[in-house]
């Protein structure tokens, strides 16, 4: 596109002579349609508002139906938890299980502290100690 052929757009200056007139053959034309269009408007304004009032109720009823499912879940849950707990206090004082804690506790130390650790377990956490600090306690009490 060259400077040559520019073309000019303005808005036009003259103002429009005639209004449409009720009488005139444009009206005649376009009143059919117009109340065509505003009947279509209005059926489809109706259909929404049905629709809108269909889909109201049904969300309503699906939320209250989830909180009734929500409810009996949560119910459903805690009774099977409070059984669960139960259950697992009276295998948890059986005497397999008491056997198989033992196991489990002498393994993990017997792994953790080797054969050295379990040594000074022995010397730390032997119960004679006791007896040997309250007879050093009493020689000492005694002897003066």
């Amino acid at each position: 596109m060259g400077l040559s052929r520019v073309t000019i757009i303005a808005a036009p200056t003259k103002e429009p002579r005639e209004v449409i007139q009720p009488g005139s053959s444009i009206y005649t034309v376009f009143a059919p349609t117009l109340l065509t269009i505003i009947q279509c408007q209005q059926l489809f304004g109706a259909a929404s508002l049905s629709l809108r009032s269909q889909v109201h109720w049904l969300t309503w009823q699906c939320l209250r139906l989830s909180r009734i499912i929500a409810s009996q879940v949560y119910f459903g849950s805690s009774f099977f938890r409070g059984h669960v707990v139960i259950l697992v206090r009276k295998m948890w004082e059986t005497r397999i299980i008491r056997r198989l804690r033992k196991k489990i506790v002498v393994e993990f130390f017997a792994l953790m502290l080797g054969s050295g650790g379990n040594c000074v377990c022995l010397v730390l956490f032997w119960p004679g100690w006791w007896l040997l600090g309250l007879v050093g306690l009493a020689a000492r009490f005694w002897i003066g």
